[in-house]
This record gives C-alpha cells, structure tokens and sequence, in this order.
C-alpha cells in the first residue's frame, strides 16, 4: 500500500488525507469515514466499531443494492450492499465496517485501519465512484466532506456519524 506524504523544507513528514472523486452517473458520495471509533457511535447491538457514511446528492431515493466498498481496490466486490438498503435524496446511510456482515444489512465484510488505508465506493458494474485515502487516523476523530458530499475532507471531533455534517463538524 502507497502511503503519501507531504514534507516540509526542514524534512518533517505530515500525513495527508487524499480523496478522490471519479464521475459517474451514480448520485452517491463517500462522505464521513471513521477509521478508529472506540468511544463515538454505536451500532444498534452497541458496539463501537468503524464506519463509513455514503451521502446521496440526488433527488430521489438509491437502492444500495449491488454498489460495494473495499479496501483493497484490487478486490472491488469485497463488500457487496444488500437489496432492499436505502439511501434517501440528499440524506446518508451509515455503513459499520466490521466485517460482520452477519449483524445485519448496514454491516461491511471490510474492517478499516487507523494506521492508514483507504476505502472505494463501486456502483453495481465496477465502475469506482468514489474513493477515500488517509495516512493516520486519531481514535474518535473522523474525515468528514463539508459540504456534503462535494467538499474536501477534514478531520472533525466530535463527528457527525450518520447525520448531515453540515457547515461544520460534530453539528
């Protein structure tokens, strides 16, 4: 895995959150992704694992089923969403990267790490429509897009975890 870095004149690394946004037809967005979640949100069986919030910028409800998120893009159907998982217009669905799936429809096969990685959004013919890279990750801190959806990802405490973030973080 490729980690990036930005290095100052005096030779001191920071870490860089990369995101990438790559057209497609589809209206949905990576839009909130916490990578080290121990004290933040819990699922509905109150565990506290990591997360991933799609946003939908359309003006109609998505099916989810058949888009998928991985974390290895050699692997793009690592995580397929199931039938029936609804996204409405411009709301978010929060997606709980566990890798239990069996917990239910909003639970990945994919688990993220807070040492760096990154996660890619696919619609249901492969075709990556979005993608999110960070470097680091600060436990209960997440990497939100303000606006919605469109914007650049900041680092946001506390987090927004299947809310709208807003103008802001943590509102």
């Amino acid at each position: 895995m490729k980690h990036w870095y930005l290095t100052a004149i005096i030779g001191v690394s920071f870490p860089v959150m990369i995101g990438c946004a790559v057209k497609s037809s589809a209206p949905l967005a990576i839009n909130e992704v916490e990578p080290s979640n121990s004290k933040d949100c819990a699922d509905e069986v109150n565990e506290r694992n990591d997360w991933v919030e799609l946003y939908n910028q359309g003006d109609e409800a998505v099916d989810l089923g058949g888009y998928s998120l991985t974390d290895d893009t050699a692997s793009p159907r690592k995580s397929v969403l199931p039938e029936g998982l609804m996204i409405e217009a411009k709301g978010v669905v929060l997606l709980w990267a566990d890798g239990t799936p069996d917990q239910g429809k909003t639970h990945l096969k994919i688990k993220l790490s807070s040492k760096g990685e990154g996660v890619t959004l696919y619609d249901p013919d492969e075709k990556q429509i979005d993608q999110f890279r960070w470097t680091d990750a600060n436990s209960d801190v997440s990497f939100a897009r303000i606006p919605d959806g469109t914007g650049a990802f900041q680092r946001c405490f506390p987090s927004s975890c299947g809310t709208i973030n807003g103008s802001s973080c943590g509102k």
